[in-house]
């Protein structure tokens, strides 16, 4: 029964993974890079996912974590959390002048599916419930920053893996993830270009 189940989940991702379209974007200073917001290109009983894009271990690999409308409030309240505890430590560490620091946040987001594609590969992986781990960071140069960076293991071959890299410099960073993941308008993005499509049948 689990098999089955399992195998249900891994093919309503192919599917949807292969059916997305950009909704928008959003910025990290820490790589210099513009990461895609994808949505799956139809609402289906009130359901659609939204796939964030994030580095990978080679640049030359497309990563995302990808989360279900219905599920993404959970990890907007985890992201919140993690700018919060951010914003707090970073104000502790300048006010003691400390310069040097590595220290794990005692919370992690809500399952999450992490889903990667090689270079040069045409199948996707992915690793199923993965629940991220943020880490607050003072770097040489005086940053702080939040890192997630998380080995995953693929769910159909478990000698596949990946690690994902989510760097945030400021709070800034996270507020502006937090407004382009609201569901509300990227389900009225979808809604706009399925009215579009409709039109010329």
């Amino acid at each position: 029964m689990k098999l089955a189940i399992g195998f249900f989940i891994f093919l309503f991702c192919i599917m949807d993974i292969s059916a997305q379209r950009r909704v928008d974007t959003y910025s990290l200073s820490y790589f210099d890079r513009v990461y895609d917001i994808l949505a799956s290109t139809e609402i289906r009983n009130g359901r659609f996912r939204v796939f964030i894009e994030v580095s990978a271990q080679r640049e030359s690999t497309r990563a995302t974590i990808d989360v279900e409308n219905t599920e993404m409030a959970g990890l907007i309240r985890f992201l919140v959390d993690m700018r919060d505890r951010y914003v707090e430590w970073s104000e502790i560490a300048t006010a003691n002048n400390v310069t040097e620091l590595s220290r794990r946040m005692d919370f992690r987001s809500p399952p999450v599916t992490v889903s990667w594609l090689g270079a040069g590969s045409s199948e996707w992986r992915f690793a199923f419930r993965e629940r991220l781990q943020p880490r607050f960071l003072i770097l040489n140069d005086g940053r702080h920053v939040v890192v997630i960076v998380q080995e995953v293991q693929s769910s159909s071959n478990r000698f596949i893996r990946e690690t994902i890299y989510w760097v945030f410099s400021d709070a800034q960073e996270i507020d502006e993830l937090i407004a382009r993941l609201d569901v509300e308008r990227i389900a009225k993005k979808i809604q706009e270009a399925q009215n579009i499509n409709e039109l010329f049948r």
